[in-house]
């Protein structure tokens, strides 16, 4: 009589080759790997956005004026001045987002000067220089440009000088010119350059003298336009600190 084993043994699973094993790691391996890669493009677009989001934000307050420009007060020094009218369609032209124009008259001496000082966005505004905006109204430079320096307190405050003529013979007119920008916390009459230069700096601040001198007259020693920045420029720096002071805390003991 034969006897069958009906005992119930543990199922036992195939060994798996060392091929498959190596090769389920590599799938493995490969799938961290496109993990890893989408988790960093993840936060490297964040970062981007972050940052995108930052500049716009720094350009749009960008057309925000640090004060407004009509605070400039209208006596200065032995300086009076008074508001002047300029065509809109010349000011919008400018890209500025404040503007002021005045006419000053030194009480002392009679020289007078008129006055423009405008704010707005870098990419809209750095373009309008006298070189090019005179040019093409039609003037014709004749003398600089001159490189001048204002002392501010302890900053120096650098301008350029030129002098445009237009007419002929004795119905010619020269008109000289005194202009400088403020951008980047410093102060500068050099704005040549690309668009991409300026397109990260929110604001410009500019100011702009001009003045009737005759021909053989000495520009170098007393200039008007000189004495009225000597005045001016306290009252902007002043204001500028007020209005930015962590951004320049050693600009405030500057101002006069």
């Amino acid at each position: 009589m034969s006897t069958i084993n009906v005992s119930v043994e543990p199922n036992q699973a195939s060994p798996v080759s060392p091929a498959a094993e190596a090769g389920s790691k590599s799938g493995l391996a490969r799938w961290g790997r496109v993990a890893l890669a989408c988790i960093v493009l993840t936060i490297s677009g964040g970062v981007r956005w972050w940052q995108v989001r930052q500049v716009e934000a720094v350009l749009r307050d960008g057309r925000i004026a640090p004060f407004p420009l009509d605070d400039l007060p209208l006596v200065l020094g032995d300086w009076r001045g008074e508001e002047t009218k300029i065509d809109p369609k010349i000011a919008r032209r400018t890209g500025a987002t404040d503007l002021i124009t005045r006419r000053y008259v030194d009480q002392r001496t009679g020289a007078t000067l008129e006055a423009i000082i405008l704010y707005g966005p870098s990419t809209e505004v750095y373009g309008h220089t006298p070189e090019v905006c005179y040019q093409a109204a039609g003037y014709e430079k004749v003398a600089g440009p001159d490189a001048r320096t204002i002392d501010v307190g302890s900053l120096p405050v650098p301008f350029r000088a030129l002098v445009y003529s237009k007419g002929e013979g004795g119905q010619s007119e020269l008109h000289e010119v005194y202009y400088s920008w403020r951008f980047a916390r410093h102060w500068s009459p050099d704005v040549i350059g690309t668009y991409k230069r300026f397109e990260r700096i929110p604001g410009m601040l500019k100011i702009h003298l001009a003045r009737l001198v005759t021909e053989h007259e000495r520009r170098d020693i007393g200039n008007p336009c000189e004495a009225f920045l000597e005045v001016l420029l306290p009252e902007v720096e002043r204001r500028l600190a007020a209005t930015m002071p962590a951004a320049e805390p050693s600009r405030k003991g500057t101002a006069r």
